[in-house]
């Protein structure tokens, strides 16, 4: 065989492996590509588990728009935009390709509202403070007052409040107009009949959550007018009728 033919035979070999070897990078390049047009946008934002949150707040807070591309998005840093917000306790981000966010939050549960020097915030049960949310206006109002003895309530006072109110009973909690906390962290609620509930000092809050709604059945279904009712030793739960005798239900 003459040499030109073997030169031409070895040039071909090579542009053959040069174009295997091409291929799956033009391939590679071509699919990188395509992962930045409008097909990975974000079409679909859905947010899940918002309460006093709008979703339109919730979209805002994690910074996706329909331009957003999903295939490039990094949940991580979604997240921590996310949890940014005080309403926030907990949230996950996934994508669902080729054009769809899932936001799923889970917010703090507001139990009380704290007036101070004509600033409203609410107050989780948790003990965070969080700021008014337009969503959860109606239910703001419907919040228990959170008052200290003396001042504004501090943050040992606010634990105390957040837990107890944390703990009551839903229909039991809706009967709570005020909660006031002393400077002992003693805490008194009052509900919107006008009955004064000695609740003690902070602990056993399941327990004295559990003694009151107890007292309360009690007296509704007993047709005994309460005064008071002490739970601050909540296995011995007393209640002061109007007529001023004590029982102990």
């Amino acid at each position: 065989m003459s040499e030109p033919a073997t030169q031409e035979r070895s040039v071909r070999r090579r542009r053959i492996v040069a174009l295997v070897l091409l291929v799956p990078i033009v391939v590679a390049t071509a699919a990188w590509a395509v992962t930045y047009t409008p097909v990975f946008d974000a079409k679909h934002i859905r947010v899940e588990g918002a309460v006093s949150l709008q979703p339109d707040d919730v979209r805002g807070l994690a910074g996706i728009e329909s331009s957003t591309n999903v295939f490039h998005l990094q949940p991580d840093e979604v997240t921590a935009r996310l949890l940014a917000d005080p309403w926030i306790a907990s949230a996950t981000v996934a994508k669902e390709l080729p054009n769809t966010v899932v936001l799923t939050v889970v917010e703090r549960r507001p139990v009380g509202v704290i007036d101070a020097a004509g600033d409203r915030s609410v107050l989780a049960d948790d003990g965070t403070i969080l700021p008014p949310s337009t969503a959860a206006a109606t239910t703001i109002e419907t919040l228990p007052s959170v008052q200290a003895a003396l001042g504004t309530p501090d943050e040992a006072q606010r634990a105390a409040a957040a837990a107890l109110l944390g703990a009551l009973d839903p229909v039991v909690g809706r009967r709570v107009t005020d909660l006031t906390v002393g400077q002992d962290l003693s805490e008194t609620l009052t509900l919107r009949d006008g009955v004064s509930v000695d609740a003690g000092m902070p602990g056993e809050e399941e327990a004295k959550a559990a003694a009151l709604r107890g007292v309360l059945r009690w007296a509704a279904t007993g047709g005994h007018p309460l005064a008071s009712v002490d739970v601050s030793a909540p296995k011995a739960p007393s209640a002061a009728l109007a007529d001023g005798s004590t029982f102990t239900p």
